[in-house]
C-alpha cells in the first residue's frame, strides 16, 4: 500500500533550530544514559539537547524517562502537556467537586481510581473536574453522567487506539532512534491529531441530531414520555466461537487481529435502521425497532463472517424481542438479556430467534424450530427457531404463528 504523501512528509525527521544552535555539556545528561550502548546514548543526547534548548525542565525530563516515555515528551508538550502537576484533592478544592467525584470521573474514562494525594494530573484534567461540575450545577444526574462518560471513555480508547495504530505503521520507521521517533510522533500529534479531532467531532455531531431526530419522531408516539423511554426493539448478540481457548494459546497479536476483524464485520452489517451497540471482547450487539431489519443483519454477520475467511472463527447469533430501555448509548431490558443467553445455545455459523423477535420479522425469513431451551434466570423454556434465507427452511418445519 502507496502511503499518502502527506503521512509520508510526517515521518521525513528535520533537525530544529534550537538543536542547531545550543551546545550543553554532555556531563549534565550522564545520569539519563545509564545502559545505553554508543548509537542509543547518541540519539538520547540529541533528544535532550533539543528538550533543554525549548525550556523544558530537568524534573519533566526526569520523570519522562523514569516512566519509559521521554520518545513520547515532545508530543506531550506540542499538545499542551506541561510540567504543572495537580492531585485530585488540588483539583476538588479548585472547583468545588468532592474527591470522590474526581476519581469517579478519572475511573470512568476507564483509568486507575487515583489516590486523592497522587501529583499526576495536569491543566486538562483540571478542566475536565470544572465541565463536570458544570453538568451537575444544571442539573444533570450524577450517575447519568458517570455513565455516559464511561461510555465516553469506552469509545474514545478505541479511537484513540486505531489512530495510533496508523501513526504506529504509516509515519514511524520501525528501525527509528529515539530521537528520530520522538520527532516524527511531534509532526504527528501536530498535523494529524487535529485532524482526527475534527472527524471525532463531525461524526458525534451527526450522530447526535440523527438521534435526535428519532426521538422527535418517537415522541409523538403515544406513552414515549413515560418512565424511562420504554421500546420495543429486537437485539442481536454475535459472539466467536472458542475465542477464549484463543485467548489461552495463541499469541496477542493474533487476538488483536480477530477483534479488528470482528469490529469489521459488525460494521459492515449495520445500516440506518441497525446499529452497533458495543463490541465486548469476543462479542458484538445490535439493536434495532425493525424486527426484519435486525434479522437480515444477523444472517449478515454469519454471511459476511465466513467472507472474512479463516483469520475470524465461527460465529455464533442469538436474536431476542421485546420491550427495553436506552441508557447513556446502551440498552437495558429483558430481550438484551436473553439474546446473550441465545447466542451461547446457537451452533456455530447459525442464528437462533426466540418467538418473538421471529413474528416481528415479517415473512421475508425461513425457520425451523430448535426445540425448548431453559436459561439461567428464566422460570419457563423459551422455544427457539433457527433463521434461514428463504428457500432454505426444511418444509416439516412451522412459525411460532402457525404459517408454512
Amino acid at each position: 500500500m502507496t502511503a499518502d504523501p502527506a503521512i509520508a512528509r510526517l515521518g521525513a525527521v528535520e533537525i530544529p533550530d534550537a538543536e542547531k544552535q545550543l551546545v550543553v555539556p554532555d556531563e549534565e545528561f550522564e545520569e539519563f544514559l545509564e545502559g545505553l550502548d554508543e548509537e542509543q546514548r547518541e540519539a538520547r543526547l540529541r533528544l535532550l539537547r533539543l528538550l533543554v534548548s525549548e525550556g523544558v525542565e530537568m524534573k519533566m525530563i526526569r520523570r519522562a524517562i523514569d516512566s519509559d516515555r521521554l520518545a513520547l515528551l515532545p508530543s506531550e508538550i506540542a499538545l499542551g502537556v506541561n510540567s504543572t502537576r495537580f492531585t485530585p484533592a488540588e483539583i476538588a478544592a479548585e472547583t468545588g467537586l468532592s474527591v470522590e467525584s474526581f476519581q469517579k470521573l478519572i475511573a470512568a474514562l476507564g483509568f486507575p481510581k487515583p489516590d486523592p494525594g497522587q501529583r499526576t494530573f495536569g491543566v486538562e484534567d483540571l478542566v475536565a473536574a470544572k465541565r463536570l461540575r458544570r453538568f451537575s450545577d444544571a442539573g444533570l444526574d450524577t450517575a447519568d453522567l458517570m455513565a455516559a462518560t464511561r461510555q465516553v471513555g469506552s469509545s474514545a480508547a478505541r479511537i484513540a487506539q486505531v489512530h495510533n495504530e496508523v501513526v504506529a505503521t504509516q509515519v514511524v520507521n520501525p528501525d527509528a532512534d529515539e530521537y528520530d521517533v520522538a520527532i516524527s510522533l511531534r509532526s504527528a500529534s501536530q498535523e494529524l491529531l487535529p485532524l482526527a479531532e475534527e472527524a471525532v467531532a463531525y461524526a458525534l455531531r451527526a450522530h447526535f441530531l440523527d438521534q435526535l431526530s428519532n426521538d422527535l419522531m418517537a415522541a409523538s408516539q403515544p406513552g414515549w414520555f413515560g418512565s424511562g423511554k420504554t421500546r420495543e426493539i429486537s437485539v442481536c448478540f454475535a459472539d466467536l466461537v472458542g475465542f477464549t481457548r484463543l485467548g489461552e494459546r495463541s499469541e496477542l497479536e493474533r487476538i488483536g487481529t480477530v477483534a479488528k476483524l470482528l469490529e469489521q464485520v459488525a460494521l459492515d452489517v449495520t445500516n440506518p435502521e441497525v446499529r452497533l451497540v458495543k463490541l465486548i471482547g469476543d462479542a458484538a450487539m445490535l439493536v434495532s425497532e425493525d424486527g426484519a431489519a435486525l434479522l437480515d443483519a444477523a444472517l449478515r454477520f454469519i454471511e459476511v463472517g465466513k467472507e472474512a475467511g479463516d483469520e475470524l472463527p465461527a460465529l455464533r447469533v442469538g436474536v431476542a424481542r421485546g420491550p427495553a430501555i436506552p441508557q447513556a448509548g446502551d440498552w437495558f431490558g429483558r430481550p438484551v438479556n436473553l439474546a446473550s443467553r441465545i447466542t451461547e445455545a446457537a451452533r456455530p455459523d447459525s442464528v437462533l430467534a426466540e418467538a418473538l423477535a421471529v413474528e416481528a420479522a415479517g415473512d421475508d425469513f425461513d425457520f425451523s424450530s430448535a426445540g425448548q431451551h431453559r436459561f439461567k434466570g428464566l422460570r419457563k423454556p423459551v422455544r427457539l427457531y433457527r433463521v434461514r434465507r428463504p428457500g432454505k427452511r426444511r418444509p416439516d418445519k412451522r412459525r411460532p404463528d402457525g404459517k408454512p
